[in-house]
Order: structure tokens, then C-alpha cells, then sequence
């Protein structure tokens, strides 16, 4: 459930009140402001609707021609609780997100922060810990806390959406979670020492599938907002970082075989390429339309049809 908020001149309100009841939306309240920094007065229609006919509302202003970012907002509230007449199995369907959401949230989970590089940082020391130990309960608490399943999918739908910038941000991000991975695990190689207990790395083609389990559920998610988004966030952190934290430990306490190296590294690189790929698999397989999101993309860049 949300509420999409579309602030537009004066004068527009009914051309968006239009669009909201076109997409389904049975009510939307319609009130005037006066904005300071342009100081006129602008008008706001508010709708507060199930998910689908959110996204459907959105799409619609975003693509209209008298749409200019410079001139108009559209900002997306999550609710807990909407009493209407509508019955709780419509209102509260939760799939499909507003693009908005989507790529506003990707590109707020990929800022490199201090407290991203914390995160980064003291997940990979406790990943690393774990697999010198072999304690799976650690290995699950590091993977809450380390950045990377964000970071893989704005590697995806960036290029898919034409948000170049974004793919970039991702790239970044994801290359600090990798070092702090191998930083991680060099770390607990001096400080704790051999052996490393951990053993549980896939092979190639085992870890080419879950992967792709991985990356498609991942798609969905970013779609649903009922989703448990850290369940699957938990997963790719595993896929992601055992390997760059092994070679991390392995760089002080030295490599197994050639063979079995250049496998593990192998494996990693699969790994990266499958759940960024599939994650965007995922949400095609959800029909979003591209030149909608495109479309969303440049309108946020401030760029003309």
C-alpha cells in the first residue's frame, strides 16, 4: 500500500486527479500550497491506493507530456493500515512497486558512507571469522551486515534502465564490499592464524544454479513491498563474500593448488556475473515495461521526451 503524492503547478491537479482514477484509484484529494524558493502557489494530488494501482498512477504522470521534473515531484510513501470500502485483498495486494522506489532505493543503498565502509568492514571480519571456525551462526550474522546484493543489481538495472550512473555507483560499491572482503579476511589471518575450517565452496555449476535462484528471486523482490528483502540479502552476501574473504586469508597464510585456486576465483567471478544477470531476469519476468522506466529515468535526470 502507498501513497503517491504528485506536486504539480497550478492548474494541473485535475489532469492528475484524471490519471489517478484512470489507474484504478477510487479517490484523490487534491489541495493547494505556496512553495517558497519558486514563491507561487502549487497544488498537490495525494492518492492513497494498494501498490498496483500506485505504480500504474506513477507510470502514468511520469509519461505524460506536460510532465517536467523541474517543475513537478512525485514522492511515494509506504503505509501500514488503508480503511476504505475497499476489501484488505485488493487494497493490500503487494506487487508491483513503482520504478521510483526502485531505483531510489538502489541508489540510497550504494552511497559509499562511513557507515557503508563499517558495514563493509565488520561484515567481512565476522565472515572471515566464521569460516576460520566453521560456525555457520557467525558466517549468517556477518552476512546480515555485509553490502552486496544492492550493489549487483544496480550493476543490472542501471544499463537496462539507461541510469548510467547508477551501474557505475554500483560498480564502486561493490569493489569496496569485495576489498573489504579480502581486507577481512587478511585481517583475521594475522590476528587468529590457520587453519581455515571452512570448506563448504560449490563448484562451478552448483554455484552457477543458486546463483540464478538467487539473482531471479532478487528481481522479484525489489518489486514486492512485502517482500523479506534481508532473507535474500543474507544468501548473496554468502555467495558473495566466502570467496573474496578466503582469498584475503590466503594472501598471508598462503594459496592451496593452482587448480583449486584459479576454481575458487573462477567461482566468484560466476557468481557476480549470474545474480547481477538473473536479478534483472527477475524483473522482466514481472512485464515492467522499459520505456516506462526510461521514461521515469530521464524525467528524473530533468531531461525532455
Amino acid at each position: 500500500m502507498h501513497e503517491i503524492r504528485v506536486t504539480v503547478p497550478e492548474g494541473r491537479a485535475k489532469d492528475v486527479a484524471q490519471l489517478a482514477l484512470q489507474a484504478g484509484i477510487k479517490q484523490a484529494t487534491v489541495y493547494k500550497v505556496f512553495a517558497y524558493g519558486p514563491n507561487r502557489t502549487k497544488e498537490i494530488v495525494s492518492a492513497e491506493t494498494s501498490t498496483p494501482h500506485g505504480k500504474k498512477f506513477a507510470d502514468s504522470v511520469l509519461t505524460s507530456p506536460w510532465f517536467d521534473s523541474r517543475e513537478c515531484s512525485i514522492t511515494t510513501r509506504e503505509l501500514r493500515a488503508v480503511v476504505t470500502d475497499a476489501h484488505p485483498r485488493e487494497i493490500t495486494r503487494p506487487m508491483i512497486e513503482p520504478p521510483i522506489n526502485v531505483f531510489e532505493d538502489l541508489w540510497q543503498l550504494n552511497h559509499l558512507t562511513v557507515s557503508y565502509f563499517a558495514r563493509a568492514i565488520a561484515g567481512a571480519a565476522l565472515l572471515a571469522y566464521g569460516m576460520v571456525l566453521n560456525d555457520p551462526v557467525t558466517i549468517v550474522v556477518a552476512a546480515l551486515f555485509l553490502p552486496f546484493l544492492a550493489q549487483s543489481i544496480a550493476l543490472s538495472f542501471g544499463p537496462w534502465s539507461g541510469d548510467w550512473g547508477l551501474a557505475r555507483q554500483g560498480m564502486k560499491a561493490l569493489a569496496v564490499s569485495t576489498a573489504a572482503s579480502v581486507l577481512g579476511g587478511a585481517a583475521i589471518a594475522f590476528l587468529h592464524g590457520p587453519p581455515m575450517l571452512f570448506h563448504g565452496y560449490l563448484s562451478p555449476l552448483p554455484s552457477f544454479a543458486l546463483s540464478a535462484i538467487i539473482g531471479i528471486t532478487a528481481g522479484f523482490i525489489t518489486a514486492d513491498d512485502a517482500g523479506r528483502r534481508y532473507l535474500i540479502g543474507v544468501a548473496a552476501a554468502v555467495q558473495y563474500g566466502v570467496f573474496p574473504a578466503w582469498f584475503g586469508f590466503a594472501l598471508v597464510e598462503g594459496f592451496p593448488d593452482r587448480k583449486t585456486t584459479l576454481l575458487r576465483i573462477g567461482t566468484f567471478a560466476i557468481n557476480v556475473a549470474t545474480i547481477t544477470t538473473f536479478a534483472l531476469v527477475g524483473y522482466l519476468l514481472l512485464d515492467i515495461k522499459r520505456k516506462d522506466v526510461r521514461a521515469f529515468v530521464r524525467q528524473r535526470a530533468g531531461e525532455s521526451e
